[in-house]
């Protein structure tokens, strides 16, 4: 997949969060088809949002400010962000000290539970 390919899709979990699921490379280029959808997911007012990671392959610095502003967004409206993270995006977050601000889980089910 070349960098500019990026994919992201939304779902609605009955009485539970919105879940964004990206997949590919995240970088400079294709991080609005993240920002986008995850922004209109906090804005739907359902509360805790769910931004899967698990198939992204390249996480750019760029996808950090991304998810600092949904996680401030989130709280803001009562709601929260919980993120599942490959060790690839994990080692990113932990390494710029994230790891104890964001909500990061190891798989879908368990940032669903």
């Amino acid at each position: 997949m070349p960098a500019q390919d990026f994919e992201t899709s939304t779902s609605r979990v009955a009485e539970g969060p919105t879940v964004v699921t990206a997949r590919g490379e995240l970088d400079i280029a294709t991080v609005h088809r993240l920002r986008e959808p995850l922004l209109d997911a906090i804005g739907d007012g359902r509360g805790s949002v769910v931004v899967d990671l698990t198939d992204v392959r390249f996480f750019a610095s760029i996808g950090i400010e991304v998810l600092l502003v949904a996680h401030e967004r989130t709280r803001t409206g009562g709601g929260e962000l919980r993120i599942v993270t490959p060790r690839l995006v994990r080692r990113t977050l932990t390494s710029v000290g994230l790891g104890d601000v964001l909500e990061l889980h190891d798989t879908l089910e368990e940032a669903l539970g």
